[in-house]
């Protein structure tokens, strides 16, 4: 707790410091937003977890971005909807008139080409230069004009460019970029050279002070194109131990808690006056992932069995104290029109020995320090779930965050047969809950092989239009080969919940199905 206090008077000594940081800001106040997760990096090339990109979305600014309450981008440095050429390879935007970088800069369309080349040639094996590959030429025929060119029709293209790995930085500042890709067996110095932590953008925030692990501090930035924040400047106080955020916010030594509780503890905020809970859209989730190439998991039919032995609303009451939906395919509910319930459809009334003869043994593997203080009951009601099936003997074992990712995958290397992931999207399309899991080359797992599941992701990738007949048509036939094959199971949805004191508003604003976490909404 003096760790807190302390960060409360190192934002309160910096309101008069006159910096580039201290223009117009709204009447709100200073608020200070408690989290346990961690910001590795503020680099756009390099941050691919949730909270950098939170952090980047307040500084930052990309050509679309999404608006509050809204699922699909809407223009944000560009001026209007982009110009799309007949075969949809090139999209044309012109770009806002008097935008202006946190450095006093004018922004121009060298910055677009410059900060999207930037990404992609980086290559940062822990960044998203992966949504941008679909690019083949940047041009700025004008300081105005930016012209995008893709080697192939992606209907879900506009969408990409909302993620923060498109943020636009300015090109005669301090950010280097390599004149062409980095090679994929780049060294880690290599990559790191181009890495610029001092994030500096166009968006409503300048980054004033980055203490790694402990505090980021921002403040408004008077020449913002847009609408003022709400607020004047915003601490974010990290924390090792969700009970000491618990503490810290009863106490009133921070305006918000925002990533992770335990049931136990959101339920003794629920009963406090003083707290007020806020719910989201739910558009996260969590999935089981097999590696078909190691034992037992070859076998599909053992997939199957695993997938008839899981019970989702068990999951959602022992594990989640109820703040949870039951997922029944990798496309979440939310997206009517495209969700197709294949698991619920296909194992409901099945039991693991429709499938399988005698005990399977195996391993099944969680982390320990990256999704919050359920991961180890979760782990431990899955394991009860499948022995109390009579068809599994469950070892559970764990491993920290750098280990786990460099163990599990990708390909025949993957160390761990069944193992938890959590998915953030990148972008509102139910795209982004496909291509990345089962397509054979440019899934991030790289683990699953199926020629028609390949025809059918690119089939809805070029559809005529983003929400047609055809191309919902599509998904439900996805996602009832994923199901049948069962590479990986789904198992919930997670409902981000806020904890804001009493006299903390606008919180409620931001907690949309995009997941972005808009500071500049919240005020007292």
């Amino acid at each position: 707790m003096a760790g807190t206090a302390a960060l409360t008077m190192v934002l309160s000594a910096c309101q008069s410091d006159g910096g580039q940081g201290s223009g117009d800001g709204g009447e709100g106040g200073d608020i200070i937003i408690g989290t346990t997760d961690s910001v590795p990096t503020l680099d756009p090339a390099k941050c691919y977890s949730y909270y950098c990109g939170t952090i980047i979305d307040n500084i930052g600014s990309t050509l679309v971005s999404y608006k509050p309450g809204e699922t699909a981008p809407s223009p944000d440095l560009a001026a209007e909807e982009p110009e799309i050429s007949e075969d949809g390879l090139t999209y044309t935007f012109t770009l806002r008139e008097g935008v202006k970088f946190h450095d006093g800069s004018d922004m121009t369309s060298e910055d677009v080409k410059f900060s999207l080349e930037r990404s992609l040639n980086i290559n940062h094996p822990e960044g998203a230069a992966f949504l941008l590959e679909g690019i083949d030429s940047v041009e700025a025929p004008d300081p105005q004009t930016v012209e995008i060119t893709l080697t192939e029709p992606d209907i879900t293209f506009g969408s990409k460019l909302a993620y923060n790995v498109a943020t636009i930085l300015p090109s005669d500042g301090e950010y280097t970029a390599p004149d062409e890709k980095l090679p994929d067996d780049s060294t880690d110095d290599t990559y790191e050279k181009y890495v610029n932590e001092n994030l500096v953008s166009t968006g409503p925030y300048t980054l004033e002070d980055n203490r790694q692990g402990e505090s980021i501090e921002l403040a408004a930035f008077g020449d913002y194109f847009g609408d003022a924040p709400q607020n004047s400047r915003v601490l974010v106080s990290f924390f090792d131990k969700s009970a000491q955020m618990v503490t810290a916010l009863k106490s009133g030594e921070i305006d918000v808690a925002f990533r992770d509780l335990t049931p136990e503890q959101r339920d003794s905020l629920e009963n406090d006056d003083s707290i007020n809970t806020i719910q989201g859209e739910g558009a996260s989730i969590r999935y089981m992932v097999f590696n078909p190439k190691l034992e037992p998991f070859d076998d599909p039919n053992v997939r199957k069995a695993f997938a008839a032995a899981i019970d989702r609303d068990r999951i959602i009451d022992e594990v989640l104290g109820g703040s949870g939906e039951p997922l029944y395919s990798m496309v979440p509910p939310s997206f009517e029109d495209a969700n197709s319930p294949a698991f619920k459809d296909l194992y409901s009334d099945k039991e693991p020995s429709d499938f399988i003869d005698g005990k399977v043994e195996l391993d099944l593997w969680y982390s320990t320090d990256h999704y919050g203080p359920t991961e180890p009951p979760l782990a431990e009601t899955l394991t009860r779930m499948l022995e109390e099936s009579g068809s599994f003997e469950v070892n559970q074992k764990s491993s920290e965050w750098a280990q786990y990712t460099s163990n599990m995958a990708p390909g025949p290397t993957g160390q761990y047969p069944a193992f938890l992931l959590g998915w953030y999207p990148d972008f509102l399309d139910a795209d982004n809950y496909i291509q990345p899991f089962y397509h054979s080359e440019s899934s991030f797992l790289r683990m699953y092989d199926n020629p028609e599941m390949d025809k059918l992701i690119r089939q809805q990738q070029t559809a005529d239009a983003a929400d047609s007949e055809e191309r919902m048509q599509t998904f439900e036939e996805i996602q009832q080969i994923a199901a049948e094959d069962a590479p990986i199971v789904p198992l919930y949805v997670s409902i981000p919940e806020a904890f804001v004191r009493s006299d903390v508003e606008g919180v409620q604003d931001t907690m949309d199905a995009s997941q972005v976490f808009r500071y500049y909404l919240i005020h007292k």
